[in-house]
């Protein structure tokens, strides 16, 4: 699949696409029975004829005819069982082996999306830019306040009691995320665990059906600058118009040009124009984003995001640490 087609619509598609081929298959594969032994043929069209006759006598009050029908239908159930055995075929054999027996293959239990088809959603949206096989395990039932010291400052809260707080409040966006329409900035030094929380934000939103775009600063502009290239930055553009959150990840370690701070601000204000939430990571503060960015850039960052300070002890340090030990 082209990853400019990866949008929940088109893969919902294909999804429903691949279980009618399934089904169509599967149908085949009992038609085929049939063909190979006509004697069952002829017995099944007869059960079903003697099971209308049945139901019309029923619809049509005669109790007397009911007792044929029944004695008739058990001599052609019985007739059916001989041909089958004599042919080593079995119940299960005319059974459609649907690939999700929850939901048979339609994508929906009732009015709720089945687990098969949130799986397919998950599938595709950690194909596309920089979602990595990784980012699977990161979400808010592994982000672990234990990397965060419990020790209380002089002023403030613990780091371990403030990450719980932010965490809490990340889980409730994404609760609500259809009310949603703030953009958050998350700072702090490397290693506190900004990535790790916006894989937890992209994991709970594509479980949802959401369609998240995830890339790093330089990945994105470096993909700006191949669709310039080759004619297809309008298509570049809407996807990252059109997404239902789209998060950039690693603000400021992209290799900085006058073409860069275009192309960021076009896509930042383009979303904010549109009203499409954003989640944005930086190793820069909010003061340090003014000093790099051009002005109006930094006002966007500034202006229209709730920046999310993080903080802590170096987590791969403490990892690495207790490896050790």
């Amino acid at each position: 699949m082209n990853k400019k087609n990866l949008n929940p619509e088109t893969i919902i598609e294909d999804f429903l696409n691949s279980r009618k081929r399934h089904l169509y298959f599967e149908n085949k594969r009992i038609a085929d029975i049939y063909d190979r032994v006509p004697a069952l043929k002829a017995v099944e069209n007869e059960r079903n004829a003697a099971g209308a006759r049945q139901v019309q006598a029923r619809l049509a009050g005669d109790p007397d005819a009911l007792p044929n029908y029944h004695k008739k239908l058990a001599e052609l159930n019985t007739r059916r069982a001989e041909i089958m055995q004599a042919h080593h075929l079995t119940a299960a054999d005319f059974e459609i082996h649907y690939l999700c027996p929850d939901c048979h293959d339609t994508g929906y239990q009732g009015r709720a999306v089945c687990h098969c088809l949130k799986q397919a959603l998950t599938d595709a949206a950690f194909s596309r830019f920089d979602l990595s096989p990784r980012a699977r395990l990161e979400n808010f039932d592994t982000f672990e306040l234990k990397y965060y010291t419990d020790d209380k400052p002089e002023h403030g809260p613990s780091p371990r009691r403030y990450m719980a707080a932010m965490k809490q409040l990340m889980m409730n966006y994404c609760a609500d995320f259809e009310a949603q329409h703030d953009n958050y900035l998350f700072y702090g030094a490397p290693g506190l665990g900004k990535t790790f929380l916006s894989n937890c934000v992209a994991n709970a939103l594509i479980e949802k059906g959401k369609n998240v775009i995830y890339i790093t600063a330089e990945h994105l502009i470096n993909l700006v600058r191949e669709a310039v290239r080759d004619g297809n930055d309008r298509t570049l553009s809407d996807s990252l118009s059109d997404c239902d959150l789209l998060i950039i990840d690693d603000l400021g370690a992209e290799y900085q040009t006058a073409f860069s701070d275009d192309q960021l601000f076009q896509i930042i204000n383009d979303r904010i124009l549109g009203d499409g939430p954003m989640l944005i990571s930086s190793n820069l503060s909010p003061k340090q984003i003014q000093t790099r960015y051009n002005t109006r850039l930094a006002s966007r960052m500034i202006g229209h995001f709730k920046a999310l300070h993080f903080v802590g002890t170096d987590i791969r340090m403490i990892k690495k640490g207790m490896a050790h030990q």
